[in-house]
């Protein structure tokens, strides 16, 4: 032991020696320099859906008819519960505000300007960065044959003036007219077909085109009158209301020529 301690001193002293001595201190160490961290991630891109609407119960209807609009609304995001609006330009809403399937009384809604119904859809409920979400659908509406007026005898220049005024206005119409004609109990035998038959010949002069002139003989009433109905195409046509069985009628005797 004796013999070992001096060597082991002389080695420690020369591993100390052999360090290297720095005169202004020992230098700071520099830095490993670490990987920059990533930039964040944009957001992802709103899932907006896409809607639509499809009529239920065609595209042409009659006046008074039910009208039915289905909602399609496709994609977007899963967890949203979409909020549904609807609005009408005319009918009225039976049932479905806020669903997808929205029942329409179209009653009254063929006296609309454009005589149709369109209905506007809304949905909302999904992200901001969605845009505005809707969709609209029309369906037209037939309106009602409506009287247009009517008239018993007339004297031929009182005749000529109403069927020139009705000739004007069917001529800024794209509707038909259907005249009926009664006979009263006096009247001459086919008083009334020959009489429909003439005025239908003046409104074709008037430039009423013959099509859409419907004349018809509608039997019998106490007293001679004609009925003048507009009737849109499409539109239940009006039928005759005769108040006198034709049983009941009795021509009067044709005045005999007297031979010159």
């Amino acid at each position: 032991m004796v013999i070992l301690l001096p060597l082991l001193f002389g080695i420690s002293s020369i591993s100390a020696e052999a360090q290297p001595r720095f005169p202004f201190g020992r230098p700071t160490p520099t830095p490993t320099p670490k990987p920059a961290p990533p930039p964040p991630s944009a957001p992802p891109v709103a899932a907006c859906p896409q809607v639509s609407i499809a009529p239920a119960s065609g595209r042409t209807v009659r006046d008074g008819q039910p009208v039915a609009f289905n909602a399609n609304i496709a994609g977007g995001d899963p967890k949203v519960s979409p909020i549904i609006n609807w609005s009408l330009s005319a009918g009225t809403i039976r049932d479905g505000q806020g669903t997808r399937r929205l029942d329409v009384d179209s009653t009254g809604s063929g006296g609309s300007a454009d005589r149709q119904i369109t209905a506007d859809l809304w949905v909302g409920g999904y992200a901001a960065e969605c845009p505005q979400i809707q969709a609209s659908a029309s369906v037209k509406i037939i309106p009602p044959a409506a009287k247009f007026g009517e008239f018993g005898e007339l004297p031929p220049e009182a005749l000529s003036t109403n069927l020139k005024a009705l000739a004007q206005y069917l001529s800024q119409s794209p509707d038909n007219l259907y005249l009926i004609g009664y006979a009263g109990r006096t009247s001459e035998r086919g008083y009334a077909s020959i009489s429909v038959r003439k005025m239908k010949d003046q409104l074709t002069v008037e430039g009423v085109a013959t099509r859409r002139i419907v004349a018809m003989d509608g039997g019998f009433r106490e007293q001679p009158i004609f009925e003048f109905w507009i009737v849109p195409v499409g539109a239940e046509p009006p039928r005759p209301t005769p108040t006198v069985n034709r049983n009941e009628i009795v021509y009067p005797r044709p005045t005999p020529t007297r031979k010159p």
